[in-house]
């Protein structure tokens, strides 16, 4: 029968299809279905999937669509300099490190979307990346634990013009010296 484009909203095409030509349903698949994340991945992409918890999946509220940063959080142990031998016991630290900034999420267990209002905690994340990143993040999940950091829906470059339309109007006050103020790019060690 005769369907309505707004029945194929949502499909992606298999291939590039010229304009012009008709489109069949053998040419195009529905979410959900079998090959579907395969069509849905930008060219030169790939999808990669970690195991999540309530907390490092920020309690359900990271959603397809979302951008994250990719912490990686794993043990590393005092060793005594070479030639000396250690005065007591060896102590256990615990490294955090963002290994990867602003990755595109793409599912949350096996979802493509949200419904509103709708925060699940989730046991899975895939992540549209680029064949590197997906070596990175495999590596990270071997190393250690997994936690994602939402990202705001507000760029960075819109983040310095609001910061910049607040200085203008705040009148100035002294500030802490930048070095004493933590990196944002430096490891955390406890």
């Amino acid at each position: 029968g005769t369907r309505t484009p707004e029945t194929y909203a949502g499909w992606v095409a298999k291939q590039p299809i010229a304009a012009g030509t008709p489109v069949t349903e053998a040419q195009i698949i529905s979410p959900g279905n079998r090959g579907f994340l395969a069509a849905a991945l930008h060219p030169g992409m790939r999808a990669v999937s970690v195991p999540v918890n309530v907390t490092s999946g920020i309690s359900g509220f990271v959603l397809p669509g979302d951008m994250v940063d990719l912490i990686v959080t794993y043990s590393v142990q005092d060793r005594p300099a070479p030639g000396q031998q250690a005065s007591g016991p060896l102590l256990d630290h615990k490294i955090s490190e963002t290994v990867l900034r602003g990755i595109h999420v793409i599912a949350i267990d096996q979802k493509l979307d949200s419904k509103p209002g709708e925060a699940t905690v989730a046991k899975t994340a895939t992540f549209e990346v680029t064949p590197k990143q997906s070596e990175i993040i495999t590596l990270a999940d071997e190393m250690g634990k997994i936690s994602l950091s939402l990202r705001s829906l507000v760029s960075d470059a819109d983040t310095d013009t609001l910061k910049q339309d607040v200085a203008d109007k705040v009148p100035a006050s002294p500030s802490p010296s930048s070095e004493a103020l933590p990196s944002s790019d430096r490891k955390s060690v406890v």
